[in-house]
C-alpha cells in the first residue's frame, strides 16, 4: 500500500476521534490531479520547473508537503481504489490495466473513507472522475451511453458517497453523471470547467451549515485527452499538457477561493 495512502487514513481516523471529543470536526478536501507529475509543480523543481502553477504552490508553502510517497501500480485506477479504501490495490479482482466498464471493484460491504466519514457525521461529494466500475441501465458498456441511463454500482452505491458529479473514465468524457444518472452530453475541453464549478457550487451549499464536509475532487486534468480551454491554450508557451497544467492549477485555486468566500479555509483540510 502506498505510504502516503495510509498516511491519509491514519490521520483522518486520528483527527476525527481527536475531534468527536472537543466538538470541532474540520472539513477535508482531498483534489486528485491525474497524471500530474512532481516536478509539474513548481514548489516541488524550483530549478527546472517551468509551469506556472501559483496555487499550489501557495499552499505548498504555507503548508505541509508530503514527499515520500509510494505505489503498487501507479496508474489512474490501483491510485483510486487504493485511496477510497486504503487497501493494496492488487488486492481486486483487476490484476492489470485500468477498468473500461463493468461492476465495482469496490465489493458491496467493503468500507470506504466515504463510508467512514459518513459514520463520523459528515456530508460527502465526489465531484470528477470516478473509474472504479459502474454499470450504465445494470449492463457493463464501455461503449456509447444514453442519456438517462441509471448508474448503479458506482460511487454512491459502492464509494458510499451522497452526492456524485463527474463521470467515469477517459474514454466516457462525453457524459455528466449527476448522482445515479447520466444527465447529458459534454464537449471534453468542457469537462474540467463543469468539475470546477460544479465543486465551488457544492462549498456553496455548505455555507452555514455546521455538518462537516468531505469534498473529493479528482480532476480529469491533466491526463489525456490533453484538452484546455481557449482561454488557456498557448498560456504556458511550451505545449498543451503544460496549459492544462495550468488551468488544473487556476481550477483549484478557484476551490480555494471558494473556501475562503464560505468561511471554510480556517477549518478545512
Amino acid at each position: 500500500m502506498s505510504r502516503s495512502i495510509l498516511s491519509i487514513w491514519v490521520t483522518l481516523l486520528a483527527l476525527s476521534e481527536v475531534n468527536l471529543h472537543s466538538g470541532q470536526l474540520p472539513n477535508i478536501v482531498v483534489i486528485l490531479a491525474d497524471d500530474m507529475g512532481f516536478g509539474e509543480v513548481q514548489h516541488l523543481n524550483p530549478k527546472r520547473g517551468k509551469i506556472k502553477t501559483p496555487h499550489l504552490d501557495k499552499l505548498a508553502r504555507e503548508g505541509l508537503v508530503f514527499t515520500d510517497g509510494h505505489s503498487g501500480s501507479s496508474v489512474c485506477t490501483p491510485t483510486r481504489y487504493g485511496l477510497m479504501t486504503g487497501r493494496y490495490a492488487w488486492r481486486t479482482r483487476l490484476q492489470k490495466g485500468v477498468l473500461t466498464g463493468g461492476e465495482s471493484l469496490i465489493a458491496q460491504n467493503r468500507l470506504t473513507i466515504a463510508k467512514m466519514l459518513r459514520l463520523k457525521g459528515y456530508h460527502t461529494a465526489a465531484i470528477g472522475k470516478w473509474h472504479l466500475g459502474m454499470l450504465y441501465d445494470g449492463v457493463k458498456n464501455s461503449g456509447k451511453v444514453p442519456v438517462g441511463a441509471k448508474i448503479s454500482h458506482g460511487p454512491l452505491e459502492r464509494g458510499g458517497f451522497d452526492q456524485f458529479y463527474g463521470f467515469h473514465h477517459a474514454r466516457q468524457m462525453n457524459l455528466w453523471i449527476e448522482n445515479d444518472k447520466v444527465t447529458k452530453n459534454l464537449k471534453p475541453d468542457e469537462m474540467l470547467p463543469m468539475l470546477t464549478a460544479q465543486a465551488i457550487k457544492y462549498v456553496q451549499s455548505r455555507k452555514g451549515n455546521e455538518q462537516p464536509f468531505f469534498l473529493y475532487v479528482p480532476w480529469n486534468s491533466p491526463h489525456s485527452p490533453v484538452v484546455p480551454t481557449k482561454k488557456w491554450q498557448g498560456k504556458s508557451k511550451l505545449n498543451s499538457h503544460a496549459d492544462f497544467v495550468m488551468q488544473t492549477d487556476d481550477s483549484f485555486g478557484q476551490v480555494i477561493q471558494a473556501l475562503k468566500d464560505t468561511s471554510h479555509f480556517e477549518n478545512t483540510l
